[in-house]
């Protein structure tokens, strides 16, 4: 009797799908091999035998992704070919566009770009995967903006910085009907309109972040010191963990391992996890106000990967997405604070909010191709409104 030919996926297909599917939902702590092979279907001899050991296996990956990412970038260039200017409300629009894709239909592929470029800040082989990824996506924004807006350039630089950032906080807050009204309105201020035109009028702004807050009470600039003693030492590791390893990563036995304590002591002086996280979040603001030395690394790589790392794991935890919008509204205060000291310059909530999205996205992406980060990002924006 002839067998009927399986329509069922060949081993490889299957692990590269279950591979996809665990690290789009848990990062690279759940890409382990014997989870992956019991996933699959398969065994880990088998894993091994197609794709050699778990570092080929993400490599083959992250090429698959990329040639998916580039294709669906072709097909929403083409979308805009017959546009031929670009104007601030068509900007807008076409930035809100591929936001929408990136959360929606193309959601497992954001995921897993915003995993590798956190994970290239401190890891070599996480940094050679994702470098050409970053050379394509830059080669996207520069041929969409190239003749049709001026200075061009600036405006690829600006868009890729937002967008990378932006992504992660629309992975994580897209249900949320104000949060989309107030990702309108930033923008609309990326895009180029002044106060008071269009949605983004300065008191609307405001009140639609003050019905988002949610008054977790993270550190103003004029606060108290927060920590002291034991307390201060657990709360710098769980910032440190929070940087390291994601806002996943932060446990009483992973703090207490990076303070040289007992789980038991972390849990003296924060009870719960969210309690712990919104320890390490304190530390990684009070870093921002340059109110404390960053325990590693430079400043602005600290705070862009520890609240970067936050919103994508409000992304796959609900109760993690307070979080993630406070550190954005925290961020454009502190950005808008730090701009009035350094030039007297007063610009409005929404346009330091934006600046500061663009900013830090693009420290990020320099940070995770091994480079520093790009001048001049901020005052090219805020330079459109004063």
């Amino acid at each position: 009797m002839i067998q009927a030919e399986s329509s069922s996926p060949a081993p490889a297909e299957r692990i590269l799908d279950a591979a996809r599917t665990r690290l789009a939902a848990g990062g690279f702590r759940d890409l382990t091999l014997r989870p992956l092979a019991e996933a699959s279907g398969a065994t880990v001899a088998a894993l091994t035998y197609h794709f050699g050991s778990k570092g080929q296996l993400i490599e083959r990956l992250v090429a698959i992704e990329r040639e998916a990412d580039a294709a669906r970038h072709a097909a929403f260039a083409q979308r805009f070919a017959d546009l031929p200017g670009l104007r601030p409300g068509a900007i807008a629009a076409l930035l809100e566009a591929y936001l929408d894709e990136a959360a929606g239909p193309a959601r497992v592929t954001s995921l897993i770009w915003c995993e590798l470029l956190l994970a290239a800040v401190n890891d070599p082989e996480a940094r050679s995967l994702i470098a050409p990824w970053i050379t394509a996506r830059r080669a996207f924004w520069r041929e969409l903006f190239a003749g049709r807006v001026d200075d061009p350039a600036a405006w690829a630089n600006a868009a890729m910085g937002y967008v990378t950032d932006e992504t992660v906080h629309s992975l994580a807050q897209d249900g949320e009907a104000d949060y989309r009204l107030m990702r309108r309105m930033t923008l609309e201020r990326l895009a180029g309109r002044g106060d008071g035109l269009g949605l983004s009028d300065p008191a609307f702004f405001e009140a639609v972040v003050r019905r988002l807050d949610p008054a977790l009470e993270l550190p103003g600039p004029a606060s108290r010191e927060p920590f002291s003693g034991r307390a201060q030492s657990i709360a710098l590791a769980a910032g440190e963990v929070i940087v390291a390893r994601g806002a996943e990563g932060v446990t009483h036995r992973a703090v207490g391992e990076r303070a040289e304590a007992p789980a038991s002591s972390v849990a003296y002086h924060f009870r719960t996890r969210l309690d712990l996280l919104h320890a390490g979040l304190t530390v990684i603001y009070l870093v921002a106000q340059g109110r404390l030395t960053p325990p590693q690394g430079p400043v602005e790589a600290f705070v862009a990967r520890g609240t970067i790392s936050v919103a994508l794991a409000a992304a796959r935890e609900p109760e993690l997405r307070p979080y993630a919008v406070d550190l954005r509204r925290l961020r454009g205060e502190n950005l808008r604070r730090r701009l009035a000291e350094r030039t007297g310059a007063e610009i409005d909530l929404c346009t330091a909010q934006c600046a500061s999205i663009a900013r830090l996205g693009a420290t990020l992406l320099a940070r995770a191709a091994g480079q520093d980060p790009p001048l001049g990002v901020v005052d090219w924006i805020v330079g459109r409104e004063t």
